[in-house]
């Protein structure tokens, strides 16, 4: 049947989904011509171990045909975020990134932190590797920017004016001319333009006090007092002002690590990196890269992209970017000059990346070794799931289940609970109903059960646990509580907790869980209350 498939796949362009014996879709590629690419990954040119084994899996593939290459390349991102197949490149860190923006649109200009859906009325820069809470409060304060929720001017002046941190149009809508010199300012310093706006202040604060006008001086003065430091932060890497991502690479181990520097107005504003499976060559592994990144971050496309090498797709690439810019985009791999030395420098922070992880990968393999070790277990806990219940005077009542991987965060598999069952406060009936959830799903979808499971709180919590395994006949089942008050750990069949030393590996790892795991649980139970609040 596949080989069928295999000879009669169309030759049109489009996407293709490969999927293994249980029907799980294990990869998803575009091409031209779509017969043509899935006849080659079966041809006996492939020496890639890893393709190698993908290809072994294979048994069935599906096709969408589209009515054009860039139509295909569009739609294979989109699947590719949606199902997260196993050998397609898997990009974790899906934030947003935060911008300063200018709300020029409005009469009297905000100045605001926005993530995505910008508005092409106002004006923004970024973006930003952290967040830019603090920045955005030092800038209106220097330039004195109304920090009002509003578009609108409010009808009486707040706190911020007495605090002399807004010069206050809403006391005096004739400073309009004023308070939009202000913005400018402000606007030109977050360009990096801070030599001519510092010399511009000064200017004004020596008039203000020739004309005996102190209090303005003052005000000048005060400006200038908290711009110089933050002028002599910003680090020019470009005379140009173009926008500009650089992309380097670093390849060890079956790993790829993927930095991007990101450049606006000459200046870094923000680096990020990613560590990859290696799945492919580097220079396929690069151009599925692009192609996801900037999928996800629409909002974020440069000017002008440089890549250690070329891109064999890059018309295309190139095209598909310039029409989500609606400007025109450039790939550029350059040879010798200043930007061959930016992506020698992105290269070094790529390879710093991966160290990095490399370090942190061993340090949590410790941690669950030892954690191994000190539960006395017969493997190690490769998974381990752990579960919180959040309420409030029994309202809004919700249970949360977190997934570690290896040590890490697995999102993905993160699950939460609105209790349906239980009214009023019974923590225990609570944990019963979310483990039975939880476990009864397990099994009918016919899922493994985890190396380990964490239950928040103590002996109590713990016989709940063990009530629900019998119910389901779950057997020989790994399973800990974690009690807050002396991080006492309770076992199946023990009297008596086992306390480990504070600073014990396996200790420090099982509290991170278990916090993750009350983090989930409290941000659940806040929305739940949010919404009711808002009704």
């Amino acid at each position: 049947m596949l080989n069928k498939k295999i000879t009669d796949a169309p030759k049109d362009p489009g996407v293709y989904l490969m999927k293994d014996k249980n029907k799980n879709i294990i990869y998803i590629g575009k091409a031209k011509n779509i017969r043509n690419r899935i006849k080659s990954y079966f041809s006996k040119t492939i020496t890639d171990p890893k393709t190698m084994i993908m290809v072994s899996k294979i048994k069935d593939i599906d096709f969408i045909i589209t009515n054009t290459e860039k139509e295909a390349l569009i739609l294979e991102a989109e699947l590719v975020r949606k199902n997260r197949p196993k050998y397609n490149i898997e990009l974790k860190d899906d934030r947003a990134y935060p911008y300063i923006t200018v709300t020029t649109s409005d009469l009297y200009p905000r100045i605001i932190i926005s993530r995505r859906k910008l508005s092409k009325d106002d004006t923004h820069f970024g973006p930003y590797a952290n967040s830019v809470i603090n920045t955005v409060s030092i800038i209106r304060k220097i330039f004195r920017i109304r920090d009002c929720r509003s578009k609108k001017l409010p009808k009486k002046v707040c706190l911020s004016y007495h605090m002399k941190r807004c010069s206050g149009p809403c006391k005096d809508p004739n400073t309009h001319a004023e308070y939009m010199t202000s913005i400018d300012q402000a606007i030109r310093f977050l360009k990096g333009d801070t030599k001519d706006v510092i010399k511009e202040i000064e200017n004004n604060m020596k008039i203000a006090s020739k004309n005996h006008e102190f209090e303005s001086a003052a005000i000048y003065r005060d400006q200038l007092a908290q711009l110089r430091p933050l002028s002599d932060r910003q680090t020019i890497i470009l005379k140009k002002t173009n926008d500009i991502d650089i992309i380097g690479l670093y390849s060890k181990n079956e790993k790829v690590a993927v930095n991007i520097l990101i450049i606006r107005n000459g200046t870094v504003t923000a680096t990020r990196h990613y560590i990859l499976d290696r799945i492919a060559d580097k220079e396929e592994m690069l151009e599925s890269f692009i192609q996801q990144y900037y999928f996800r971050h629409k909002e974020s496309i440069p000017n002008e992209i440089l890549t250690p090498h070329d891109l064999k797709e890059k018309k295309l690439i190139k095209e598909w970017l310039s029409d989500q810019k609606e400007k025109k985009v450039t790939i550029n791999a350059p040879k010798q000059g200043e930007k061959l030395k930016l992506i020698e420098m992105s290269d070094k922070n790529a390879k710093e990346a991966y160290t990095t992880s490399l370090a942190d990968d061993r340090e949590t393999r410790a941690r669950t070794e030892t954690l191994k070790t000190a539960l006395d277990l017969e493997t190690t806990p490769s998974v381990i799931e752990c579960f919180d219940i959040s309420t409030m005077g029994g309202r809004h009542s919700v249970g949360s289940m977190v997934q570690f991987r290896d040590g890490k965060p697995d999102k993905k598999n993160y699950r939460r609970f609105k209790i349906k069952t239980v009214k009023g406060i019974d923590d225990f009936a609570m944990m019963r109903e979310v483990m039975t959830r939880r476990y009864t799903r397990i099994q009918d979808e016919n899922q493994p059960m985890p190396d380990l499971i964490l239950v928040d709180g103590g002996k109590g919590q713990l016989n709940v646990a063990l009530e629900v395994f019998k119910e389901l006949d779950i057997r020989d089942q790994p399973i800990i509580s974690l009690a807050k008050k002396e991080e006492e750990i309770y076992l199946p069949n023990k009297q008596k907790p086992i306390v480990l030393e504070k600073d014990s590996k396996a200790l420090l790892l099982l509290r991170h869980i278990r916090d993750e795991s009350h983090r989930f649980a409290i941000g659940y139970h806040k929305m739940l209350r949010k919404k009711d609040f808002i009704k």
